[in-house]
């Protein structure tokens, strides 16, 4: 059991694949697999950077369907460190089963990975506003 529960604690294969892990858990709004992509020194900051993405994209009136995120691309790599950048966008499917999906403008976030004993994890992430960025700040509904 110990072993198993140090290989879930690994870190990523590779810098892109620690982001993705993180923009999965946005795009899904679960937190699940997320605290293994994290850098543990930083996790408890970017747990609740994330929860407070999430909240953000979740009072986004209309709803948003799914966030969705292009390649991701490493623009700097070093032997321990790398800088992981993706376009990210808000997707809405029409909910009266017509219509066309809509989708808002792509705009970059940036990951700063590391690698550290076993895997890549994300260090730090400069996300574009949510609201009063990818939508507009009338979108998103008081808390």
């Amino acid at each position: 059991m110990a072993v198993k529960t140090h290989q879930a604690d690994q870190g990523q294969p590779s810098p892109d694949a620690a982001a993705n892990v993180f923009m999965l858990a946005v795009s899904s709004g679960e937190e699940l697999g997320l605290r293994s992509a994290l850098a543990p020194q930083h996790r408890d900051e970017l747990v609740n950077e994330w929860r407070e993405i999430r909240q953000d994209i979740s009072r986004t009136e209309p709803a948003v369907s799914k966030v969705t995120a292009a390649a991701f691309v490493i623009e700097h790599q070093d032997d321990d460190r790398a800088q992981v950048v993706t376009e990210v966008r808000a997707v809405w499917w029409p909910t009266d089963g017509g219509g066309l999906m809509m989708h808002g403008s792509p705009y970059p976030w940036r990951f700063e990975t590391r690698r550290d004993d076993g895997g890549w994890r994300v260090w730090s992430v400069d996300p574009h506003p949510w609201c009063g960025g990818h939508v507009r700040a009338s979108a998103c509904e008081q808390p």
